[in-house]
């Protein structure tokens, strides 16, 4: 996108990123932990220690049957969160900048027709977009954020 944005348009996205980044990013790290690190880490302790206190070595078997749903529960929980703290950060982007340059600037994205861009549209995007909103998702999801937010005190 560089060069077909100017320099006013790229501000509400780069206060978007900061806000996600120096804000929400932070608490999500501790609950992807509890997601997938911790439910893991039980996963990976409950049959080694059956194992050993069961004298019964079979049961280590069990853990690729508990880690690998596990672990594809979690990422897939964390894709989910990771998707609503990117909207929840334009939204508190959206009170600092305006709601308004915010939508122009997405919707100016979103007609400039960019492969990566319609591919989040139509789901196509895989694992790696997995976390991300589309467009259409952020420009919705800031039409709906009113415009009363951003006089709140909290």
């Amino acid at each position: 996108m560089m060069g077909k944005l100017t320099v006013e348009e790229w501000r509400p996205l780069i206060g978007s990123s900061l806000m996600f980044e120096k804000k929400i990013r932070r608490t999500l790290r501790g609950r992807a932990f509890l997601l997938t690190g911790l439910p893991l880490i039980v996963a990976l302790a409950v049959p080694i220690t059956a194992a050993i206190v069961l004298q019964m070595s079979w049961l280590i078997i069990l853990y690729p049957v508990l880690v690998l749903p596990l672990a594809y529960l979690g990422g897939r929980r964390y894709s989910s969160d990771l998707k609503k703290a990117r909207l929840e950060a334009d939204t508190q982007a959206s009170a600092v900048i305006g709601k308004d340059s915010l939508m122009a600037v997405l919707r100016t994205i979103d007609n400039m027709g960019l492969d990566d861009i319609d591919r989040l549209k139509t789901g196509r995007g895989g694992r790696r977009l997995a976390g991300l909103p589309s467009i259409t998702e952020r420009i919705e999801n800031l039409q709906t954020v009113s415009t009363l937010n951003s006089y709140s005190t909290t």
